[in-house]
C-alpha cells in the first residue's frame, strides 16, 4: 500500500492544498495527509482544507513536541520530525513518500514508485551539472546543503529501513538545526550518508522530478497541453517552488541572482500559475496564521537571553570568590 505526506505549519495551509490537489489528480488512488505541526487556530476552517487528510503531530508522535520547540525553530522542528512521521505511516503502509509542502505535481510520480518495488530509498539530487558563473546558487553554494533534496524522499519496507530511521532521528533531535559555521542544514545533511552507510538506494537521476531555483541552468521548461515538458525531453513531474514568497508573486526567488522572470519566461510561467492557485486555495486567509510552535521557541529563546547576564554575574562571583580564597 502506498501514502504521500506533506509537513507543515497553518500558515502553509494553502501550500499543501495546492500540493494534495495537484498529487490526488495524478494519483486518485494514493492518500495524501497533512501533518500539522502547530494547535489548531480558530481562525482558520480546516474543512476548506481537507480536515480529514489533516493529522496533528503530537497525536501521532511519541515525542515531547513542546520541549522540541524550545530548541528548534518552526522550519527546524517540521524537519526534524520527519523520520517519526515515516514511522508512523509504515505501521500501515508499505511504501511512504514525503513531499514538501512548497511543491505542485504535474505528472504522475511512475518512475518512484516502480523503483519503490526494489529499493529502500528513492532521491533526487538538488542538481546534475556543475554551474560556476559566480551567481548564486552554484554547485559551491549548494553543497552545503547537502547531495540530495530531501523536499522529497521515497520510502519502502527493506530490511535497511529500521536502522536508518532510527539512526536519522537519533541524528536529528541532537542535531536538526540550520547552522553554516558547524555545516548542519535541518534534516537533509545527513542524506549525504545514504550512498555510504546503506546499499539499497536509487538516485533518481531525472529531469523532471524536483525542479527548482539550485537546478535551472540544466532544465528548460515548454509548455505542453495541460503541463509542461523539461528540455524538451522529460515530462515535468514536480516543481519544488523553495523561496517563493507569495507576497512577492513577480520575484522567482528570493536568493536567486541568475534568473529573473525577463531571462527565464519558462519558470515565470509556472511560477504565475503556482500564485494564482495559492490565492485561489486560500493563502490570503491563512498565512499570517501564528505558528503556535514558532511562538513557544522565541519566547524561551528570549528567557534564555534574559537570563544570561544573571548567569554571567554569578559565574563572575563564583570566581573571585575562588580567587580571594586562594589568595588568601
Amino acid at each position: 500500500m502506498k501514502v504521500a505526506y506533506t509537513i507543515c505549519a497553518n500558515n502553509y495551509l494553502a501550500s499543501a492544498k495546492v500540493l494534495k490537489e495537484s498529487f490526488t489528480k495524478h494519483h486518485p488512488e494514493i492518500p495524501l495527509f497533512i501533518v500539522l505541526v502547530d494547535k489548531k487556530d480558530p481562525a482558520i476552517n480546516y474543512n476548506d482544507f481537507y480536515n480529514d487528510s489533516i493529522l496533528f503531530i503530537d497525536e501521532i508522535v511519541d515525542l515531547d513536541i513542546e520541549a522540541l520547540s524550545h530548541k528548534f525553530s518552526i522550519a527546524e522542528l517540521c524537519t526534524t520530525v520527519k523520520p517519526f512521521v515515516f514511522k508512523y505511516f509504515f505501521t500501515k503502509y508499505d511504501k511512504v513518500v514525503y513531499i514538501d509542502p512548497d511543491i505542485k505535481v504535474y505528472a504522475p510520480f511512475s518512475d518512484c514508485w516502480e523503483a519503490l518495488e526494489k529499493y529502500t530509498f528513492v532521491l533526487t539530487p538538488h542538481l546534475m551539472n556543475p554551474v560556476d558563473d559566480g551567481k548564486i546558487p552554484s554547485d559551491f553554494y549548494t553543497l552545503r546543503t547537502g547531495i540530495f533534496n530531501l523536499g522529497f524522499l521515497g520510502l519502502a519496507r527493506g530490511e535497511e529501513l529500521e536502522k536508518f530511521l532510527n539512526w536519522w532521528g537519533e541524528r536529528l533531535l541532537a542535531y536538526g538545526y540550520t547552522n553554516w559555521d558547524k555545516g548542519m542544514f535541518y534534516d537533509q545533511i545527513w542524506a549525504n550518508y545514504i550512498p555510504v552507510m546503506f546499499n539499497n538506494y536509487l538516485i533518481l537521476k531525472h529531469y523532471g522530478y524536483n525542479v527548482a531555483n539550485w537546478n535551472w541552468h540544466e532544465r528548460t521548461l515548454t509548455k505542453n497541453g495541460d503541463g509542461w515538458m523539461v528540455n524538451d525531453k522529460y515530462p515535468l513531474t514536480f516543481f519544488h517552488f523553495s523561496s517563493y514568497r507569495y507576497t512577492a508573486p513577480l520575484v522567482l526567488c528570493n536568493y536567486n541572482t541568475r534568473y529573473n522572470r525577463f531571462s527565464r519566461p519558462d519558470i515565470a510561467g509556472v511560477v504565475d500559475e503556482y500564485y494564482a492557485d495559492l490565492k485561489a486555495a486560500g493563502a490570503d486567509a491563512v498565512r499570517k496564521s501564528p505558528a503556535y510552535y514558532q511562538q513557544q521557541h522565541n519566547v524561551y529563546q528570549i528567557k534564555m537571553l534574559a537570563a544570561r547576564p544573571l548567569k554571567e554575574k554569578i559565574r563572575n562571583r563564583l570566581s573571585k570568590m575562588v580567587e580571594l580564597y586562594f589568595s588568601s
